[in-house]
């Protein structure tokens, strides 16, 4: 066992020395040997555990989104449904240095996606992650009485989606202002969810 979480340990700290290397050179930079430069380690620790450059940015790309989901697992379950809502959502807007990272590391890697079917399925998976957490937060919200009875579940949930992608976007580029575009991005997601209340909920 201590040598499975060890190895699980080293994976991980590979996939970080990815990020470092994407976020600062581009995908293109990344090679076995630029990211063993980067953690400090032996070229052949990291093919032993990644042998290809393939290999390493599929594993990479797949933990970035798998840790995301984690965050926003943690907030199932709140008491206050609209609190819940807004913070599962959040989740996938650049609100801070971490967010931020990953979605610049989610744009940099879909210029690479035509060339690796692997980056374009777990792309996909996470496209449809983000789609059905969207269903989940507004099926919660019209259970508690939150969204209007004749709302279009499917309409809703793809506006929902589109939105937060947009906001995400928005959110990197031009962004002069981070802290400034991260509360625009919090209140217009906000805005939204108080426009599917029923009318006599009001704003």
């Amino acid at each position: 066992m201590p040598k499975l979480i060890d190895h699980e340990q080293r994976k991980e700290e590979i996939a970080e020395a990815v990020w470092r290397v994407i976020l600062r050179d581009g995908v293109a930079a990344v090679s076995v040997r630029t990211v063993a430069a980067e953690a400090g380690l032996a070229v052949g620790s990291v093919r032993h555990v990644f042998p290809s450059k393939a290999e390493l940015l599929e594993f990479s790309m797949a933990l970035v989104y798998e840790r995301a989901r984690s965050r926003v697992v943690r907030h199932v379950g709140l008491h206050d449904p609209r609190e819940m809502a807004e913070r599962m959502l959040h989740e996938f807007l650049p609100l801070d240095d971490t967010r931020r990272a990953e979605m610049e590391l989610d744009v940099a890697i879909i210029a690479e996606m035509p060339a690796h079917r692997g980056l374009r399925a777990i792309r996909d998976k996470a496209h449809q992650g983000l789609r059905e957490a969207c269903r989940l937060v507004l099926e919660h919200l019209r259970e508690t009485g939150q969204v209007r009875p004749d709302a279009d579940p499917d309409l809703e949930t793809t506006r929902l989606h589109a939105l937060v992608d947009g906001l995400a976007l928005h959110g990197l580029v031009g962004a002069t202002d981070r802290r400034a575009a991260a509360e625009r991005a919090v209140r217009v997601l906000a805005g939204h969810l108080d426009s599917l209340r029923p009318p006599e909920q009001g704003s």
